[in-house]
């Protein structure tokens, strides 16, 4: 039989790592989560940023990135061109300061469609889930392991937690574009 206390955690490891998408989808404010994972060299081996450097925020429109080795300082500012977050790059010495430029209404529009098209990835993804525990209850009626009515308890159960998950992604989808749009 399903396991429905490990699916709800399944369903909320999906839910969790679509919240910590949403982090990195920037709203005018400098949020050092958008930064974390971005990937410089590091004597020749690609690590996050949030392993090579401390990353602070002390303005709305800024992160200072203070790597914890200095001779990572031109790998980091590399890094971070790369990365094509529309930032201005400032090296400061020991430490590198990234300017977030004001969002335009376009821009706004453009981390819109980025925030929609990361909620699609993820009702899919519930789908995909949806549908392999829907496969197994099948097979489980077929194997006669379960009866019928078993087969559609478990699959009411089952559209249940997709329903109540895709709720809250569209929740927050919702609750993060007006993040966005907001001036």
């Amino acid at each position: 039989m399903i396991n429905f206390q490990e699916e709800e955690k399944e369903f909320k490891k999906i839910l969790a790592d679509f919240e910590e998408a949403l982090k990195k989808i920037r709203i005018g404010r400098a949020s050092a989560a958008i930064l974390e994972g971005i990937i410089a060299d590091s004597y020749g081996a690609p690590t996050p940023l949030a392993h090579l450097a401390a990353l602070s925020s002390p303005d709305p429109k800024s992160v200072i990135i203070k790597p914890w080795d200095k001779n990572l300082l031109p790998a980091i500012e590399a890094a971070l061109g790369k990365a094509d977050l529309g930032l201005s790059i400032i090296s400061e010495g020991d430490q590198v300061r990234a300017v977030f430029p004001a969002l335009t209404e376009e821009r706004r529009k453009e981390f819109v469609k980025h925030l929609s098209k990361k909620a699609e990835e993820t009702r899919i993804e519930v789908r995909k889930r949806r549908d392999d525990i829907w496969k197994t209850i099948q097979e489980e009626e077929r194997a006669k392991l379960i009866s019928e009515t078993q087969k559609y308890l478990q699959k009411e159960k089952m559209e249940k937690m997709v329903e109540d998950i895709n709720k809250k992604i569209k929740e927050l989808s919702v609750k993060k574009e007006k993040e966005i749009m907001e001036i």
